[in-house]
C-alpha cells in the first residue's frame, strides 16, 4: 500500500503535466478558422431548414385554401343542381316558378348562414367610407347630411369582418342660391 505522501506526489506529477502547452499565433488561427467553419455550417444548416420550413407552411397554406374552396363549392353544387332542374322543367307556371325561386332563395340563405356572411342594409344610417361605397350624392330635403337614402347594392361581412360594402346613394347638405358664401382672394 502507498502512503499518503507518495500519492500526493503522484498527483503533483500528474498535475504538472497536464498543464497546457503555449500555442503559436499560427495554430490560434487555425483553431479560430476552424471554430469559424463550424459556426458557419451550423448557420446554413439554420438557414436551409428555415426555407424548408417556409416552404412547408406555404404548401400547407395552400392545401388548406384547396380544402376550404372544395367545401364551399361541394354546398353550392346543391344550388346548382336545383337551378338545373328549374331550367329543364317544362314551362311551369308562374306560381310554381316562384316556389322554385323562393326554395332556391332559401339554399343560398343556409348556404351563407353556415358560413356566416351576414347582409347588411344601411338604409337611413350615416355613411361610414369603411363600411359603404357611395354611388351618388342627392339633395333631401329634411334628411340630415351623409345620411344614406338608397341601397343599391347590400353588403355583407364574413364572419364580422367586411367582405363586400354597401353601394349607397347619400344625402348631401341642401345648398340655396342665396346661403353661398365667396370669399375673395383664396
Amino acid at each position: 500500500m502507498k502512503s499518503k505522501s507518495s500519492k500526493d506526489e503522484e498527483k503533483i506529477e500528474t498535475v504538472k503535466e497536464e498543464e497546457p502547452t503555449v500555442s503559436t499565433p499560427e495554430e490560434e488561427i487555425q483553431k479560430l478558422k476552424s471554430e469559424v467553419e463550424d459556426y458557419n455550417e451550423k448557420f446554413l444548416r439554420v438557414v436551409a431548414d428555415f426555407d424548408n420550413f417556409r416552404k412547408r407552411i406555404d404548401r400547407d397554406r395552400e392545401q388548406q385554401s384547396l380544402r376550404l374552396r372544395g367545401e364551399i363549392l361541394s354546398n353550392f353544387l346543391e344550388i346548382v343542381d336545383t337551378v338545373e332542374k328549374a331550367v329543364e322543367a317544362d314551362h311551369p307556371d308562374l306560381e310554381s316558378s316562384l316556389e322554385g325561386i323562393k326554395g332556391i332563395h332559401r339554399l343560398i340563405s343556409a348556404l351563407m348562414d353556415s358560413f356566416n356572411i351576414k347582409r347588411f342594409d344601411p338604409q337611413g344610417e350615416q355613411f361610414d367610407f369603411r363600411l359603404h361605397e357611395a354611388l351618388t350624392t342627392v339633395e333631401k330635403e329634411g334628411v340630415e347630411p351623409n345620411t344614406i337614402v338608397e341601397v343599391i347594392q347590400s353588403g355583407y361581412t364574413l364572419e364580422g369582418e367586411l367582405l363586400r360594402p354597401a353601394k349607397v346613394v347619400v344625402s348631401k347638405g341642401f345648398e340655396e342660391e342665396g346661403e353661398k358664401i365667396v370669399v375673395e382672394g383664396e
